[in-house]
């Protein structure tokens, strides 16, 4: 009889088996791969604002964000079953280093072509939606600008620890899809932590990308691109990475993979 799903030894293992392998990917291939995960993204982001975006004023912004957060883990789904890498993700590959199968130059090599990969497929996708006319309508437009003015206007310290937030559920929930051995459990385990986060508001550098891009475009006068970096993308991606990248995989090395003395 198959098993309909790995334990937790058998899922870390198989986490760090595919942790070396991107680990392994030439860099240019790995930007492609995060292109398309910028895209996907972004994609679920449309779709979140588009579910939400009169259902905050009109009836209940709990309700409106639960909505959205409905939608949006289909972008995560994509990724993991279309093929595409996010930077919040790949951060898991520092389990290969902590098990000594990579270095820490491949893993660091990763992460930089990832999110670049992720920036660029956000920024592609943000100009397809804006010359299809995707956020003309009022309603769009000021859910856009009200989302991307909340996000540039954190402190360094909440972009930071939303962001650690973030990616313990995000990452987590990339960990839980290689427990289930079919395509059901799989998209489950992805769903319900996914949504959890985007529920909750927490800061994802990738989804960011996407709507920080888009709302540069509709009102070019917003912010400047530094502005968005710097009080946003910097702190939210060094937030990620300390959950993701480096929380998540050293205490799962610690429980399930380090050889005792």
């Amino acid at each position: 009889m198959n098993k309909s799903f790995l334990n937790t030894l058998e899922c870390a293992e198989a986490v760090v088996k595919l942790a070396i392998k991107k680990s392994h990917t030439k860099p240019s291939k790995v930007f492609l791969l995060g292109f398309m995960g910028g895209i996907f993204i972004g994609l679920a982001y449309v779709a979140y604002i588009t579910v939400s975006q009169t259902l905050g004023g009109n009836f209940d912004p709990g309700f409106a964000k639960f909505m959205g957060a409905t939608v949006f883990p289909v972008g995560i789904m994509l990724v993991l079953f279309v093929g595409g890498d996010l930077f919040t993700g790949n951060n898991l590959a520092f389990i290969a280093y902590c098990t000594k199968d990579v270095t820490l130059k491949e893993v660091l090599i990763n992460w930089v072509s990832v999110w670049f990969g992720n920036l660029a497929g956000s920024i592609f996708i943000a100009w397809v939606a804006f010359m299809g006319g995707i956020f003309k309508s009022p309603a769009m437009h000021a859910a856009t600008v009200t989302l991307a003015e909340h996000k540039v206007h954190l402190t360094f310290t909440e972009g930071l620890f939303s962001g650690f937030l973030c990616n313990i559920l995000v990452a987590l929930g990339v960990w839980m899809t290689f427990s289930a051995t079919d395509s059901i459990g799989k998209i489950f385990s992805a769903w319900f932590p996914i949504m959890m986060f985007a529920l909750s508001g927490y800061q994802h550098v990738v989804a960011n990308m996407f709507v920080l891009s888009i709302a540069k475009m509709i009102d070019p006068a917003i912010y400047s691109a530094g502005t968005a970096v710097s009080h946003n993308l910097f702190p939210v991606t060094m937030g990620n990475l300390l959950s993701g990248g480096i929380f998540i995989p050293v205490v799962y090395y610690i429980l399930y993979l380090k050889k005792d003395a």
